[in-house]
């Protein structure tokens, strides 16, 4: 990653638009960049967060928490701040983690379904399971796979 980048090199690294990239910075989800000669210049340290940003959306966190999160951050390494981040972050993985029981026991169930309905199309004459087409592997319990990405 350059140095710095312009805000049109900055949506390309990102994946988002400039109106997205002033956006977020216009409702305080990322901090105000620095500006040289009027244009905005991205950094090591305003990508990174950016990209942290992106990793927060990913995972389905409301873009208010989110701001709170950048609020706190901006507010220092206070050992207050730095709770409060940690205790926000901490809530969010709790609920993931509930999120994913509740979407492996849906995997188990479409399994069960999938394998019922193979089932009875073996039964009516149709090809063999092996011929049929098969399912994707389970989703192994420690990866949490999300909704979508909207920035």
């Amino acid at each position: 990653m350059p140095n710095s980048m312009t805000i049109a090199e900055a949506a390309l690294a990102t994946g988002l638009t400039t109106h997205t990239l002033r956006y977020y910075e216009q409702i305080g989800l990322i901090d105000p960049v620095p500006r040289r000669s009027g244009q905005r210049v991205y950094g090591e340290a305003e990508m990174r967060f950016i990209h942290f940003v992106l990793k927060l959306r990913a995972t389905g966190m409301p873009m208010r928490v989110i701001q709170e999160y950048a609020e706190l951050r901006r507010q220092g390494e206070t050992p207050e701040s730095i709770r409060l981040r940690g205790d926000l972050l901490a809530r969010h993985a709790a609920t993931l983690r509930d999120e994913l029981v509740t979407l492996t026991e849906t995997i188990g169930r479409l399994d069960e379904k999938i394998a019922l309905y193979r089932s009875m199309y073996v039964e009516d004459g149709a090809p063999s399971p092996a011929e049929a087409p098969t399912p994707p592997a389970p989703v192994p319990a420690a990866i949490p796979s999300r909704r979508r990405r909207n920035a």
